[in-house]
C-alpha cells in the first residue's frame, strides 16, 4: 500500500519553473492531471470539457429520492468500467457493502438489455433464498448462462472499486484521506473519490462546531483531499428545509451555508422533471406530464472549467439503479429564472 503523505508547504514558484514542471512530466508520461475524468453520461462530459480534473470538487444535490446515491454509485462504476487504469472509492454513509454490490448487480443487467429479466433487489433476494448445492449468491449467477455475463462484467472492475460502510461518529476527514492514502497506484492511474454524503461526515471531537462551520470544515478538506491528492472528489449534499419545500432545488439551496457553493468547482442539482417543468405543460398534456415522473433535470448550476447554466435531462430507471447514460438538453419551460455562481 502506499504511504500517507504529510500535508507539504507550497513555496512560490517563477511560471518559468512551472513551465519546466509540465515539460518534465509529459515527457515522462505522467499525463494523468492533464486528462479529465469522464462522468460516462452525456452531454454532461461535453458540457464539462471532458470530465472532472485532478483536484476538483463536485457538489451533487437535489431532493430525497431523485436518484442522487444513483448517479453517485453509477458514476463510481462508469469510472472503472471504462478505463482499466483508474480507482474509485465509494464512502457511503447509508448503505452497506453488500447492498451497494445488488444495485451494481442490478445496473449490470439493465444495461445488458435484459429489460422484464434484469436484475432487481427482489430477484436477487429471491436467487438468495433459494440457493442450491451449498452454494451462495455469487455462484447461483455464474451457472445461469443470462446472469454469468453479468457477472463477468462486475468481476472486471471489482477489485478496483472499493466500497465503506462508513461511521457517522468515526469516519471523520481525516479517516477518508487515510483510505485514499491507502491505494496503491501508479502514475497514470486516477482516483475518484465519492462522498455519500457530506453533511453525514462528522469532525473530530475535539471541533466544537456549528452544523453550518462543520459542513464548511468538511467541505474544506475535502477540496484540500483533492488539490493535495491530485484526485477527482465528487460528494453529494442534502438539502436544507427551505429547498425541501421549494419548486426547483438549487445550489443555494444545500443545507451547511455558502462553503458547498464556493468551494465546489463543480455544482450540479437533480430535480424530478414532474416537479420543475412550466405548469402548461402539465395542464395541457396530461399523459406527457405523467411519463415527465421517470426524467430527472441534471442542472450545472456552476462550472468553473467551462459552461454553467445549463439544463439537462436524463431518464431514470429506477427498478435498477441507473440513469439511461446518454440524455439530452431540456426544451420545455422550467419553472423559474436560474440562479448563476460566477
Amino acid at each position: 500500500m502506499a504511504q500517507q503523505q504529510q500535508p507539504v508547504m507550497n513555496r512560490p514558484v517563477t511560471l518559468l519553473q512551472a513551465m519546466e514542471d509540465v515539460e518534465y512530466q509529459v515527457a515522462n508520461g505522467d499525463v494523468a492531471r492533464f486528462q479529465p475524468l469522464a462522468t460516462g453520461f452525456h452531454p454532461l462530459d461535453d458540457i464539462l470539457n471532458g470530465g472532472i480534473r485532478p483536484g476538483e470538487l463536485l457538489i451533487v444535490g437535489g431532493p430525497y429520492g431523485v436518484g442522487k446515491t444513483i448517479f453517485g454509485l453509477q458514476m463510481a462504476r462508469n469510472v472503472v468500467r471504462n478505463n482499466e487504469k483508474d480507482w474509485a472509492l465509494y464512502v457511503c454513509y447509508e448503505h452497506d457493502a453488500t447492498h451497494l454490490l445488488s444495485r451494481l448487480l442490478s445496473l449490470e443487467s439493465a444495461e445488458r438489455g435484459f429489460e422484464q429479466d434484469a436484475l432487481t433487489l427482489r430477484r436477487l433476494g429471491e436467487l438468495s433464498c433459494n440457493g442450491s448445492n451449498g452454494g451462495g449468491l455469487i455462484s447461483t449467477l455464474r451457472r445461469m448462462p443470462r446472469y454469468a455475463a453479468v457477472l463477468q462484467t462486475v468481476e472486471s472492475y471489482a477489485d478496483r472499486l472499493l466500497l465503506v460502510r462508513a461511521s457517522g461518529r468515526y469516519s471523520t476527514p481525516e479517516q477518508i484521506r487515510e483510505w485514499v492514502g491507502e491505494i496503491d497506484v501508479s502514475t497514470n492511474h486516477r482516483i475518484l473519490l465519492v462522498i455519500d454524503y457530506l453533511q453525514k461526515i462528522p469532525v473530530r471531537g475535539d471541533l466544537l462546531l456549528s452544523e453550518s462551520d462543520a459542513t464548511t470544515y468538511v467541505t474544506q478538506a475535502l477540496k484540500e483531499l483533492a488539490v493535495s491528492s491530485e484526485i477527482q472528489v465528487m460528494a453529494i449534499a442534502a438539502s436544507d428545509r427551505a429547498g425541501l419545500k421549494s419548486k426547483r432545488m438549487r445550489l443555494v439551496d444545500l443545507r451547511g451555508g455558502s462553503a458547498l457553493q464556493y468551494e465546489a468547482d463543480i455544482g450540479l442539482i437533480l430535480n424530478n422533471k414532474r416537479d420543475v417543468v412550466s405548469r402548461d405543460h402539465l395542464v395541457f398534456n396530461p399523459i406527457e406530464a405523467e411519463e415527465m415522473r421517470n426524467w430527472v433535470v441534471m442542472s450545472v448550476e456552476k462550472n468553473r472549467a467551462g459552461r454553467n447554466a445549463v439544463d439537462m435531462e436524463y431518464l431514470l430507471d429506477a427498478a435498477h439503479f441507473r440513469f439511461v447514460p446518454t440524455g439530452g438538453f431540456v426544451r420545455d419551460r422550467l419553472v423559474d429564472e436560474k440562479v448563476v455562481l460566477a
